[in-house]
């Protein structure tokens, strides 16, 4: 399990209490959340080698922002692997301009090395909003009523109870932006 994109310190830092006996599995509960959202893996930094396929001379990277490449190997006789020459723009895309084959394998880091602000806010504010939620016996019931109190509850928390509602998925878009922007700095060998 990864750890918590925010901690129980971030959470009072943004004014979003947790509960203290509560607070780390719902920040872990909201983390894992965000990132099934954001389909990025950790999000934070990490050193990663893949096997990739090759098309065109070319090998789109996934788990953005890609920080750094390290090292680009092939295929070569055998079961053996060798280093091959390679191009980075510092993008998603990597150029392998005499590449003959169709995988290579890349080791490269990619994520945030500092999580962005808004993300960690987001965390906090999702952890919130699930510490806010029924309990599980009635946190699918649309409404209830005993005597003369009743509770309704919003269809769209009921929906987003094992997800982000729509608004904490635009938060989400608006700080990752556009996959073309998250390059932090580029490297060539």
């Amino acid at each position: 399990m990864l750890p918590p994109l925010a901690t129980p310190a971030d959470a009072v830092a943004y004014d979003y209490p947790l509960p203290d006996a509560r607070a780390t599995g719902l920040l872990a509960r909201a983390s894992a959340r965000v990132r099934r959202a954001a389909g990025r893996g950790a999000l934070t930094a990490e050193t990663t080698v893949v096997m990739l396929p090759v098309s065109r001379g070319a090998v789109k990277l996934p788990g953005p922002p890609i920080l750094s490449i390290s090292r680009v190997r092939a295929p070569a006789e055998g079961e053996s692997m060798a280093d091959i020459p390679w191009e980075w723009p510092g993008e998603e895309t990597l150029y392998l301009p005499r590449c003959l084959t169709d995988r290579a394998e890349v080791t490269y880091r990619h994520g945030f090395e500092v999580l962005p602000d808004g993300l960690v806010e987001l965390v906090c504010q999702i952890a919130y909003r699930l510490s806010q939620q029924p309990s599980q016996g009635e946190g699918m019931l649309r409404t209830a009523a005993v005597d003369d109190a009743s509770f309704t509850y919003a269809s769209e928390q009921i929906a987003a109870a094992g997800d982000l509602m729509p608004g904490e998925l635009g938060a989400l878009k608006a700080v990752l932006g556009k996959p073309g922007v998250w390059m932090v700095r580029a490297r060539s060998r």
